[in-house]
């Protein structure tokens, strides 16, 4: 299945680990041309080097998508290099275990801007030239917790809430232009910094072991016995990213094994 996304250019934030980085690495093996970016310069990197000796092309911008002069960077970076970007997925995020009695208003604020915010920045830089060439894709990457909130995580999960409905505002300003704008949501998902946590927690003596434990411990929480997979979110954005999926507008697409029981 050709998904026609050879030499797309492809920004994804908060690519330098996690599910950001399954996504950067996914959108290389369909030949896309993607730009890695996060905090840690050097584990953006090192994402790069693993895309560019795997036969792909990658190049690094480092930056705090907090930060309006380092948005402006990065853009500009992307300009430069590669002439803009045809397809944004907004994936940086923190915050996920803040409790909502014991976080000041400052740290909502904080957690506000780096999971709302962080998006509407590059969004207002980047959506326009998408408008003018006809053709552009933004993926906001929201979590199951934005329509089924979880107790002691209402930072996050307002957050991820202000997601959701920041991409059908935005959906409401594009189609006929050839931009699409969707969510995707997340679940549970073993990341290979979750392994990491399990390994030192004594979880298992092996990734295969800790993965068990975490599976385990999903027991009836989903319809799934089991965590979720980085490949398993990433396939999912990148055919949204694609031509396949041009009538697909102002979506949220759940990646959580049918832990959500809502219709959305």
């Amino acid at each position: 299945m050709n998904l026609e996304l050879e030499n797309k250019r492809v920004l994804v934030t908060g690519s330098n680990g996690g599910i950001g980085e399954g996504i950067a690495k996914r959108f290389a093996q369909e030949g896309a041309k993607v730009i890695i970016n996060g905090r840690r310069a050097q584990e953006a990197e090192r994402v790069a080097s693993e895309i560019r000796k795997a036969g792909g092309q990658a190049l690094v911008a480092a930056g705090d998508v907090t930060l309006d002069e380092d948005v402006a960077r990065i853009v500009k970076l992307a300009q430069s290099e590669l002439g803009g970007i045809d397809i944004l997925v907004n994936n940086a995020a923190s915050g996920a275990h803040q409790d909502d009695m014991e976080t000041p208003a400052a740290g909502w604020l904080d957690s506000y801007n780096a999971n709302v915010l962080s998006m509407v920045r590059l969004i207002q830089q980047l959506l326009p030239a998408m408008q003018a060439r006809g053709w552009g894709r933004i993926i906001n990457i929201s979590s199951a917790a934005g329509v089924n909130p979880s107790p002691g995580m209402g930072v996050y999960s307002t957050t991820k809430a202000a997601v959701n409905n920041l991409t059908v505002t935005m959906a409401q300003r594009t189609g006929d232009d050839g931009v699409t704008i969707n969510t995707v949501s997340p679940g549970a998902i073993l990341t290979p910094s979750m392994v990491a946590m399990g390994l030192e927690q004594g979880m298992g003596a092996t990734a295969e072991e800790v993965k068990a434990a975490f599976d385990k411990m999903m027991g009836s929480q989903a319809r799934f016995s089991r965590m979720g997979s980085v490949d398993e979110v990433a396939n999912v954005v990148v055919f949204l990213a694609s031509s396949l999926a041009s009538y697909v507008h102002g979506a949220n697409i759940r990646v959580d094994g049918g832990w959500v029981s809502t219709v959305n």
